[in-house]
Protein backbone atom coordinates (compact mmCIF):
# COMPACT_ATOMS: atom_id res chain seq x y z
CA UNK A 1 0.00 0.00 0.00
CA UNK A 2 1.97 3.39 -1.01
CA UNK A 3 0.89 6.65 0.87
CA UNK A 4 -0.20 8.15 -2.46
CA UNK A 5 -3.47 6.25 -2.33
CA UNK A 6 -6.61 8.00 -0.88
CA UNK A 7 -6.39 7.73 2.44
CA UNK A 8 -10.47 7.76 2.10
CA UNK A 9 -11.12 5.57 -0.78
CA UNK A 10 -9.42 2.85 1.95
CA UNK A 11 -10.73 4.09 5.20
CA UNK A 12 -14.48 3.62 2.74
CA UNK A 13 -13.06 0.25 1.14
CA UNK A 14 -12.48 -1.73 4.64
CA UNK A 15 -13.71 -0.50 7.24
CA UNK A 16 -17.76 0.56 5.71
CA UNK A 17 -18.82 0.65 9.69
CA UNK A 18 -16.86 3.20 10.72
CA UNK A 19 -16.01 5.02 7.65
CA UNK A 20 -20.03 5.44 7.67
CA UNK A 21 -20.34 6.78 10.93
CA UNK A 22 -16.87 9.00 9.99
CA UNK A 23 -19.44 11.19 7.84
CA UNK A 24 -21.01 13.09 11.06
CA UNK A 25 -16.80 13.89 11.87
CA UNK A 26 -15.94 17.43 11.39
CA UNK A 27 -14.78 18.01 7.77
CA UNK A 28 -11.03 18.99 9.74
CA UNK A 29 -11.06 15.88 11.81
CA UNK A 30 -12.65 13.36 8.68
CA UNK A 31 -9.39 13.01 6.83
CA UNK A 32 -7.39 12.89 9.85
CA UNK A 33 -9.18 9.72 10.76
CA UNK A 34 -8.93 8.04 7.74
CA UNK A 35 -5.26 8.47 7.33
CA UNK A 36 -4.82 6.97 10.94
CA UNK A 37 -7.09 4.16 9.31
CA UNK A 38 -4.88 3.58 6.19
CA UNK A 39 -1.62 3.39 8.22
CA UNK A 40 -3.21 0.77 10.92
CA UNK A 41 -4.76 -1.01 8.18
CA UNK A 42 -1.30 -1.15 6.46
CA UNK A 43 -0.04 -2.77 9.62
CA UNK A 44 -2.70 -5.21 10.20
CA UNK A 45 -2.79 -6.51 6.12
CA UNK A 46 1.14 -6.83 6.81
CA UNK A 47 -0.01 -9.36 9.74
CA UNK A 48 -3.11 -11.09 8.17
CA UNK A 49 -2.03 -11.16 4.36
CA UNK A 50 -0.25 -14.34 4.24
CA UNK A 51 -1.15 -17.45 6.79
CA UNK A 52 2.46 -16.86 8.64
CA UNK A 53 2.37 -13.10 8.42
CA UNK A 54 4.99 -10.28 7.08
CA UNK A 55 6.90 -10.26 10.32
CA UNK A 56 10.04 -8.91 8.87
CA UNK A 57 7.87 -6.38 7.13
CA UNK A 58 6.41 -5.41 10.71
CA UNK A 59 9.74 -5.31 11.90
CA UNK A 60 10.86 -2.54 8.92
CA UNK A 61 7.70 -0.61 10.35
CA UNK A 62 8.91 -0.63 13.60
CA UNK A 63 12.14 0.74 12.56
CA UNK A 64 10.65 3.31 10.34
CA UNK A 65 8.48 4.60 13.42
CA UNK A 66 11.62 4.68 15.69
CA UNK A 67 14.08 6.07 13.19
CA UNK A 68 16.07 3.29 13.00
CA UNK A 69 15.62 3.79 9.49
CA UNK A 70 14.40 6.48 7.28
CA UNK A 71 10.55 6.64 6.67
CA UNK A 72 10.91 7.06 2.46
CA UNK A 73 8.86 10.37 1.74
CA UNK A 74 5.54 8.27 -0.11
CA UNK A 75 5.27 5.76 2.42
CA UNK A 76 2.91 4.67 4.77
CA UNK A 77 4.92 5.23 8.00
CA UNK A 78 5.99 8.26 6.67
CA UNK A 79 2.51 9.83 6.29
CA UNK A 80 1.52 8.41 9.58
CA UNK A 81 4.73 10.49 11.36
CA UNK A 82 3.46 13.60 9.87
CA UNK A 83 0.20 12.54 11.33
CA UNK A 84 1.64 12.25 14.68
CA UNK A 85 3.26 15.53 14.56
CA UNK A 86 0.33 16.96 13.76
CA UNK A 87 -2.15 15.80 16.10
CA UNK A 88 0.06 14.83 18.43
CA UNK A 89 -0.01 11.85 18.60
CA UNK A 90 2.48 9.10 20.98
CA UNK A 91 3.89 6.60 19.02
CA UNK A 92 4.22 4.28 21.76
CA UNK A 93 1.13 2.71 20.78
CA UNK A 94 1.73 2.34 17.32
CA UNK A 95 4.40 0.45 18.71
CA UNK A 96 2.48 -1.44 21.00
CA UNK A 97 -0.34 -2.39 17.71
CA UNK A 98 2.87 -3.14 15.86
CA UNK A 99 4.12 -5.69 18.67
CA UNK A 100 0.92 -7.40 19.41
CA UNK A 101 0.80 -8.18 15.21
CA UNK A 102 3.51 -9.18 15.07
CA UNK A 103 3.25 -11.84 17.94
CA UNK A 104 -0.56 -12.07 15.87
CA UNK A 105 1.46 -14.06 13.09
CA UNK A 106 0.37 -17.19 12.30
CA UNK A 107 -1.59 -19.69 14.47
CA UNK A 108 -2.59 -18.40 17.65
CA UNK A 109 -4.66 -19.58 20.54
CA UNK A 110 -6.02 -17.39 23.18
CA UNK A 111 -5.89 -19.31 26.56
CA UNK A 112 -8.10 -17.53 29.16
CA UNK A 113 -10.40 -14.31 29.45
CA UNK A 114 -7.31 -12.01 30.67
CA UNK A 115 -5.74 -13.17 27.53
CA UNK A 116 -8.17 -11.98 25.31
CA UNK A 117 -8.29 -8.56 27.15
CA UNK A 118 -4.75 -8.27 26.60
CA UNK A 119 -4.88 -9.49 22.81
CA UNK A 120 -7.86 -7.15 21.85
CA UNK A 121 -5.56 -4.06 23.78
CA UNK A 122 -2.87 -4.63 21.77
CA UNK A 123 -4.34 -4.90 18.16
CA UNK A 124 -7.38 -2.01 18.97
CA UNK A 125 -7.03 -0.81 22.01
CA UNK A 126 -3.87 0.41 21.01
CA UNK A 127 -6.15 2.15 18.04
CA UNK A 128 -8.28 3.95 20.37
CA UNK A 129 -5.51 5.29 21.95
CA UNK A 130 -3.85 7.49 18.69
CA UNK A 131 -7.18 8.07 17.71
CA UNK A 132 -8.55 9.88 20.72
CA UNK A 133 -5.41 12.43 19.52
CA UNK A 134 -6.65 12.43 16.17
CA UNK A 135 -10.46 13.71 17.60
CA UNK A 136 -9.13 16.49 20.25
CA UNK A 137 -10.21 14.09 22.96
CA UNK A 138 -6.74 15.82 24.56
CA UNK A 139 -7.55 14.95 28.44
CA UNK A 140 -5.33 11.85 29.93
CA UNK A 141 -8.29 10.44 31.74
CA UNK A 142 -9.45 9.63 28.01
CA UNK A 143 -6.90 7.38 27.43
CA UNK A 144 -8.78 4.24 29.64
CA UNK A 145 -12.23 5.34 28.05
CA UNK A 146 -10.23 4.89 24.16
CA UNK A 147 -8.61 1.98 25.24
CA UNK A 148 -11.96 0.01 26.42
CA UNK A 149 -13.50 1.11 23.23
CA UNK A 150 -11.24 -0.38 21.34
CA UNK A 151 -11.58 -3.55 23.39
CA UNK A 152 -15.23 -4.11 23.14
CA UNK A 153 -14.72 -3.18 19.26
CA UNK A 154 -12.54 -5.98 19.07
CA UNK A 155 -14.65 -8.43 21.06
CA UNK A 156 -17.38 -7.96 18.50
CA UNK A 157 -14.41 -8.67 15.62
CA UNK A 158 -13.45 -11.57 17.73
CA UNK A 159 -17.09 -13.05 17.32
CA UNK A 160 -18.08 -11.96 13.73
CA UNK A 161 -14.65 -13.89 12.64
CA UNK A 162 -14.68 -17.37 14.59
CA UNK A 163 -15.31 -19.77 11.51
CA UNK A 164 -12.67 -17.53 9.00
CA UNK A 165 -9.81 -17.45 11.96
CA UNK A 166 -10.27 -20.81 12.64
CA UNK A 167 -9.65 -22.02 9.52
CA UNK A 168 -6.43 -20.11 9.43
CA UNK A 169 -5.51 -21.93 12.70
CA UNK A 170 -6.27 -19.10 15.11
CA UNK A 171 -8.33 -19.15 18.14
CA UNK A 172 -9.56 -16.50 19.80
CA UNK A 173 -11.97 -17.83 22.43
CA UNK A 174 -10.54 -18.12 25.37
CA UNK A 175 -9.57 -22.05 25.65
CA UNK A 176 -11.29 -21.85 28.99
CA UNK A 177 -14.12 -21.12 27.82
CA UNK A 178 -14.19 -23.92 24.70
CA UNK A 179 -11.39 -25.43 23.15
CA UNK A 180 -10.14 -24.91 19.38
CA UNK A 181 -11.01 -28.57 18.66
CA UNK A 182 -14.86 -28.10 19.27
CA UNK A 183 -14.72 -24.96 17.31
CA UNK A 184 -13.61 -27.30 14.70
CA UNK A 185 -16.21 -29.75 15.16
CA UNK A 186 -18.69 -27.09 15.09
CA UNK A 187 -17.33 -26.14 11.80
CA UNK A 188 -18.28 -29.64 10.36
CA UNK A 189 -21.97 -29.48 12.46
CA UNK A 190 -21.95 -31.41 15.56
CA UNK A 191 -24.75 -30.01 17.30
CA UNK A 192 -22.81 -30.71 20.84
CA UNK A 193 -20.01 -28.67 19.87
CA UNK A 194 -22.32 -25.86 18.14
CA UNK A 195 -23.80 -25.36 21.61
CA UNK A 196 -20.43 -25.34 23.35
CA UNK A 197 -19.14 -22.84 21.32
CA UNK A 198 -22.66 -20.62 21.35
CA UNK A 199 -22.37 -20.63 25.02
CA UNK A 200 -18.64 -19.09 24.69
CA UNK A 201 -19.72 -16.47 21.87
CA UNK A 202 -22.41 -15.29 24.64
CA UNK A 203 -19.52 -15.00 27.61
CA UNK A 204 -17.20 -12.89 24.87
CA UNK A 205 -20.03 -10.87 23.97
CA UNK A 206 -21.41 -10.05 27.61
CA UNK A 207 -17.94 -8.90 27.73
CA UNK A 208 -18.10 -6.94 24.74
CA UNK A 209 -21.06 -4.99 26.53
CA UNK A 210 -19.08 -4.23 29.11
CA UNK A 211 -16.18 -2.19 27.74
CA UNK A 212 -18.74 -0.78 25.66
CA UNK A 213 -20.59 0.64 28.95
CA UNK A 214 -17.59 2.17 29.74
CA UNK A 215 -16.44 3.62 26.48
CA UNK A 216 -19.69 5.79 26.33
CA UNK A 217 -19.17 7.15 29.77
CA UNK A 218 -16.00 8.25 28.62
CA UNK A 219 -17.74 10.23 25.72
CA UNK A 220 -17.61 13.17 27.74
CA UNK A 221 -13.71 13.77 27.01
CA UNK A 222 -14.76 13.97 23.38
CA UNK A 223 -14.92 17.61 22.27
CA UNK A 224 -18.92 17.67 20.79
CA UNK A 225 -18.06 18.36 17.54
CA UNK A 226 -16.97 14.46 17.00
CA UNK A 227 -18.70 13.08 20.49
CA UNK A 228 -21.52 11.24 18.66
CA UNK A 229 -19.67 9.83 15.80
CA UNK A 230 -18.07 7.54 18.40
CA UNK A 231 -21.28 6.25 19.80
CA UNK A 232 -22.92 6.04 16.35
CA UNK A 233 -19.82 3.75 15.31
CA UNK A 234 -19.82 1.76 18.96
CA UNK A 235 -23.51 1.20 18.07
CA UNK A 236 -22.46 -0.18 14.65
CA UNK A 237 -20.45 -2.69 15.88
CA UNK A 238 -22.29 -4.09 18.86
CA UNK A 239 -24.71 -4.96 16.05
CA UNK A 240 -22.31 -7.60 14.94
CA UNK A 241 -22.79 -9.55 17.95
CA UNK A 242 -26.46 -8.53 17.82
CA UNK A 243 -26.75 -10.30 14.97
CA UNK A 244 -24.67 -13.00 15.12
CA UNK A 245 -26.88 -13.89 19.07
CA UNK A 246 -30.13 -13.52 16.77
CA UNK A 247 -29.42 -16.26 13.85
CA UNK A 248 -29.78 -18.41 16.67
CA UNK A 249 -27.72 -22.10 17.06
CA UNK A 250 -24.07 -21.93 15.16
CA UNK A 251 -24.76 -18.22 14.27
CA UNK A 252 -21.28 -17.49 14.30
CA UNK A 253 -20.30 -19.98 11.85
CA UNK A 254 -21.12 -17.81 8.72
CA UNK A 255 -19.75 -14.00 8.82
CA UNK A 256 -22.21 -11.57 9.90
CA UNK A 257 -22.67 -8.35 7.54
CA UNK A 258 -24.86 -5.68 8.84
CA UNK A 259 -26.26 -4.35 5.34
CA UNK A 260 -26.91 -0.43 4.30
CA UNK A 261 -30.24 -0.79 4.97
CA UNK A 262 -29.91 -1.94 8.87
CA UNK A 263 -27.10 0.37 9.48
CA UNK A 264 -29.66 3.19 8.69
CA UNK A 265 -31.83 1.51 10.81
CA UNK A 266 -28.76 1.35 13.71
CA UNK A 267 -27.73 5.00 12.84
CA UNK A 268 -31.69 6.65 13.52
CA UNK A 269 -31.65 4.43 16.50
CA UNK A 270 -28.27 5.71 17.82
CA UNK A 271 -28.78 9.24 17.33
CA UNK A 272 -32.08 8.81 19.29
CA UNK A 273 -29.78 6.77 21.98
CA UNK A 274 -27.33 9.98 22.00
CA UNK A 275 -29.96 12.47 22.19
CA UNK A 276 -30.97 10.49 25.61
CA UNK A 277 -27.38 9.93 26.34
CA UNK A 278 -26.68 13.42 26.43
CA UNK A 279 -29.72 14.09 29.17
CA UNK A 280 -29.39 11.64 31.39
CA UNK A 281 -26.43 10.08 31.31
CA UNK A 282 -23.60 12.32 31.07
CA UNK A 283 -21.45 12.29 33.28
CA UNK A 284 -18.18 15.27 33.30
CA UNK A 285 -16.26 12.54 35.77
CA UNK A 286 -16.61 8.54 34.95
CA UNK A 287 -15.02 5.85 35.88
CA UNK A 288 -13.62 3.22 33.18
CA UNK A 289 -14.41 -0.20 32.88
CA UNK A 290 -10.98 -1.74 34.15
CA UNK A 291 -9.07 -0.48 37.02
CA UNK A 292 -6.09 1.46 37.79
CA UNK A 293 -3.59 -1.50 38.02
CA UNK A 294 -4.65 -3.14 34.88
CA UNK A 295 -4.27 0.34 33.12
CA UNK A 296 -0.65 0.23 34.30
CA UNK A 297 -0.30 -3.67 32.78
CA UNK A 298 -1.68 -2.05 29.58
CA UNK A 299 0.06 0.85 29.25
CA UNK A 300 3.36 -1.61 29.51
CA UNK A 301 2.34 -4.16 27.65
CA UNK A 302 5.13 -4.74 24.82
CA UNK A 303 6.92 -1.76 25.61
CA UNK A 304 9.96 -1.53 23.56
Amino acid sequence: MDATASAEAVFRQNSRSFSLAARFFAVRDRLAVARMYRFCRYLDDLADDTQAGDQQALDLAHARLTGKMEAPASSIEADFLALARERQIPLAPALDLIAALREDCGPRSIQTPDELVRFAYGVAGTVGRMLRHVIDARDARADAFAIDLGIGLQLSNVVRDIAEDARRGRFYLPADWVGSEVILRALTGDAASIRRVDQAVRQTLDLSEQYYESARKGLAYIPHRNRRVIFIAASLYQQIGRKVLKRGPGGWRQRVVVGPGEKLVVIVRSLREYRRWQHAEWSPHPEPRHDAALQVALDNLNRP
